[in-house]
């Protein structure tokens, strides 16, 4: 769709004259005094928005942006009253003088608000924009200046500083999604106008419909037989265009008509009024939606003509999508936020951690131990319905972002030491499915936030390298698998050395073999689906760059996994490490593995350098620090109690 700049030549000449007139609007603060109730807020959640590359619900956009802005999906208010995200994004659009005195934004360090002269608190805490206000002059004058700045040069205050900018435009544009809705016009200025409009200060609605008549006006004044009409035709055109401005970066939530020109880009409200007077055919459906807009705004302090008003656009724009085939996955994505199912199977993971560890004190209490796996394998359902969901609303496979193999290999990982601990039966892989289950989902939900500041949402359309689902899901779906088992293969040993460092069954060998057995199953697990995804990335990259292997930094990363765990596996079937020392490499193995999937990333260099997040490199210096200072224990126990002769050949 067209922008301002690709205006007729009549409406374009017309608007070089423009901003002489200021925009109109009620200055009384108008206040919410009821609650918004449940079918409210279903209206208004399941309302279709195309935003990020794909048509999402109104549920998304308010619970992304709250999450960007606050750190939660809920708002909690001084008063101690907690706001959901969509009810939080209705008072935004229709009560926004009320919005704007809400806590909504998270300041993390002083350091920010010093920066842009706001009294500091001396600890985090949360704002509003109107405690904000006195500072934005110089804090846009601030995220200007650090904007210069390479990314990775910039300090803490300073990223902090480009965020909060960051998040305060996006609340303006989120403020304007229906500020032009509340546009009103000056037509009193000549007797045309005045008959022609009717209404003393009419809304947008009622412009759109005089649209000709409003075009003919101007056509017969142009040649200077009419000054009077034609001066205020200028006056009326420069107060459509601060409408316009208002809305430049709104909401995209009106489907374009059929004959549109690019048929498959929703519109803002501000794309309406420039193709009704561009004269594209067709705009009933649009007009008649946006005069909605307009009713809602009128009727928004009383709740049940606002509900009723709300249905009516609901209705008629749903109908919209779904004749575009573009509604159908919207409910599934909202009931799948709402069910949060990747937060509930975390508090189900630490559930069955803390069974498993009381059934270690009760060990007859065998109920105890069911209860458990039942907690351990509702995590893991939770999970993988999560995972499918995602995959159908994005017709994707499970593996496409950095989130994604979050999800994947935490779930790879539960699977794979639930199908060992059912086959063992030692009690030993159910407390590793549980602790590194909770870890993973953990690990996402912290990771979430980062993905949403640079994408814009978890499911949001994928780069260019990635879009082609035939080798995405077998490359890095197979490679992802390759990361979980390194990844499990770590955890296992971490067992063994933890259990002989603490003197745990000491004497009961057939428990120290069983726990070997499977990290070296585990780690041929590991090693096949490596080799196997390293090698289809290499076919892909043909595929997609014209060569099978560049030396990438992620494909060096893939290629040091597969060395690094035939290098364990040979050296242990030639005798030349030992259990311990193969429980020690392979707790290496988990630092290479974490290299290859998040430290290349790291770097910002290569093909491969999507997904970088600063935030994830202490992160992964603290697992490096933390692992390196376990295994100089470890080896320093060994050296203590002294070496015992070789040991024999593990069993098969």
């Amino acid at each position: 769709m067209s922008k301002h700049k690709n205006l007729n030549s009549m409406f374009g000449g017309i608007i070089a004259m423009l901003l002489v007139c200021a925009p109109s609007f009620a200055q009384e603060y108008t206040k919410r005094t009821f609650d918004w109730d449940a079918e409210t807020i279903e209206l208004f959640q399941t309302l279709p928005v195309q935003a990020d590359g794909r048509v999402k619900p109104m549920d998304s956009i308010a619970g992304l942006n709250l999450l960007i802005f606050n750190g939660k999906r809920t708002l909690k208010l001084e008063d101690g009253t907690r706001l959901s995200a969509p009810e939080w994004l209705l008072d935004v659009m229709f009560f926004p003088e009320q919005a704007k005195t809400y806590p909504c934004f998270r300041i993390q360090s002083d350091e920010v608000l010093v920066a842009i002269d706001i009294p500091a608190t001396g600890k985090r805490a949360w704002y509003s924009y109107n405690d904000l206000l006195p500072g934005l002059e110089r804090l846009e004058a601030q995220g200007s200046k650090i904007s210069a700045i390479d990314s990775k040069q910039r300090n803490a205050t300073e990223r902090q500083i480009i965020k909060l900018a960051r998040d305060i435009h996006e609340f303006k544009d989120l403020v304007g999604a229906m500020a032009i809705a509340r546009f009103t016009f000056n037509t009193e200025s000549t007797p045309t106008f005045q008959d022609l409009l009717g209404e003393k200060r009419p809304g947008i609605s009622h412009l759109l419909e005089k649209a000709a008549a409003i075009q003919a006006v101007v056509a017969s004044s142009r040649d200077g037989a009419n000054p009077a009409d034609f001066n205020a035709a200028q006056a009326l055109f420069g107060q459509l265009d601060n409408a316009l401005q208002l809305n430049q970066h709104g909401l995209t939530f009106l489907p374009p008509p059929a004959t549109a020109t690019d048929q498959d880009t929703w519109w803002r409200l501000a794309d309406l009024i420039l193709a009704r007077f561009q004269g594209v055919p067709d705009l009933e459906l649009q007009m008649e939606l946006y005069a909605s807009l307009e009713q809602l705004e009128q009727v928004k302090t009383d709740p049940e003509a606002f509900k009723s008003g709300l249905r009516a656009f609901h209705d008629n724009i749903v109908a919209a999508a779904e004749a575009r085939g573009e509604y159908g996955k919207i409910p599934l994505e909202v009931s799948l936020y709402k069910a949060d199912v990747f937060w509930n199977s975390l508090y189900l993971f630490m559930l069955g951690f803390l069974l498993c560890g009381v059934t270690w004190m009760a060990p007859r209490q065998r109920w105890l131990w069911w209860l458990a796996w039942a907690c351990v394998l509702g995590g893991f359902t939770l999970d993988v319905y999560g995972i499918t969901m995602r995959c159908i609303i994005r017709e994707r496979p499970p593996v496409v972002t950095l989130y994604d193999t979050i999800l994947f290999i935490t779930s790879s990982i539960v699977l794979v030491s639930l199908l060992m601990e059912w086959l063992t039966k030692q009690r030993i892989a159910l407390p590793v499915a549980a602790i590194l289950g909770a870890a993973g989902m953990f690990f996402a939900g912290k990771y979430e936030l980062e993905e949403i500041k640079s994408a814009g949402d978890t499911m949001a359309s994928v780069v260019a390298v990635l879009d082609t689902n035939y080798y995405l899901a077998i490359h890095v779906t197979t490679i992802a698998l390759g990361y979980a088992g390194g990844l499990l293969a770590g955890g296992l040993a971490h067992v063994w050395v933890l259990a002989k460092l603490f003197g745990f069954r000491k004497n009961d060998k057939s428990f120290y073999q069983g726990l070997t057995r499977m990290t070296y199953g585990v780690v041929c697990f590991s090693l096949l689906f490596a080799v196997f995804g390293t090698i289809m990335g290499g076919v892909w990259a043909n595929d997609s760059w014209g060569r099978f292997w560049g030396w990438d930094p992620k494909e060096n990363g893939a290629l040091l996994i597969c060395l690094w765990f035939l290098v364990v596996l040979h050296a242990r079937m030639g005798g030349y490490i030992r259990e311990h020392g193969f429980m020690v490499m392979c707790i290496l193995g988990a630092v290479v593995v974490s290299m290859s999937w998040w430290g290349v990333n790291l770097l910002s260099v290569g093909l491969h350098s999507y997904g970088f997040t600063s935030g994830a490199l202490f992160a992964l210096i603290t697992f490096w620090a933390v692992e390196v200072v376990f295994i100089l224990i470890s080896v320093g126990q060994r050296l203590v109690d002294g070496w015992n002769g070789p040991s024999p050949p593990i069993a098969k």
